[in-house]
């Protein structure tokens, strides 16, 4: 690692955002938890950005808290340990619970499902889930293989976003989402 060894109080104040970010049903938003009522989206003054005015949940800050904290418990075990404990079974939960029929996971920071899926299986798998004892994670790593093209990538259109299903590119991969 470059520079100095950062120090454990900054870590531990990290954590303690992180911790405070976990809404009630165990999804982690970007700001703060998410507890307005949905019905505020309809003052949403503008016609191209759905779903600004409140806060929501995102399987993409989910999945990296939990892959956070986790490699955080192993360094310093002791620090809020039940807290800790107890986001990571309610995250992992969460992922669980938002998971699309289809097996993917909806990515609002990136095109779409597959990228959310990356962040899910991430955090699942950092919890503790596998291939076989967790079924979110045989549907997830179902979904990125059904998906795959013909020429061992993945591409994903950006339609897949408004529509909330996933529309793949015509019979090409697409580099980032491949990597």
């Amino acid at each position: 690692v470059v520079g100095e060894k950062m120090d454990t109080e900054r870590l531990y104040d990290s954590v303690n955002i992180l911790l405070s970010l976990q809404s009630q049903n165990g999804g982690v938003s970007v700001w703060e938890p998410a507890v307005a009522q949905s019905w505020l989206e309809l003052l949403n003054p503008t016609e191209f950005f759905a779903d600004i005015v409140i806060e929501h949940e995102y399987a993409e800050c989910t999945g990296s808290a939990i892959q956070a904290l986790v490699l955080f418990k192993k360094l310093y075990p002791e620090h809020r340990k039940r807290e800790i404990e107890t986001f990571i079974a309610k995250a992992a939960m969460f992922l669980e619970d938002t998971q699309y029929p289809n097996g993917g996971w909806y990515g609002n920071w990136g095109i779409c499902f597959t990228y959310g899926t990356w962040f899910a299986l991430g955090g699942l798998t950092a919890a503790g889930k596998t291939y076989y004892n967790c079924a979110a994670v045989r549907k997830g790593v179902e979904f990125l293989l059904t998906t795959q093209q013909e020429d061992g990538g993945w591409g994903e259109s950006y339609l897949s976003c408004p529509k909330k299903e996933f529309v793949p590119l015509e019979g090409k991969s697409n580099l980032t989402q491949t990597a």
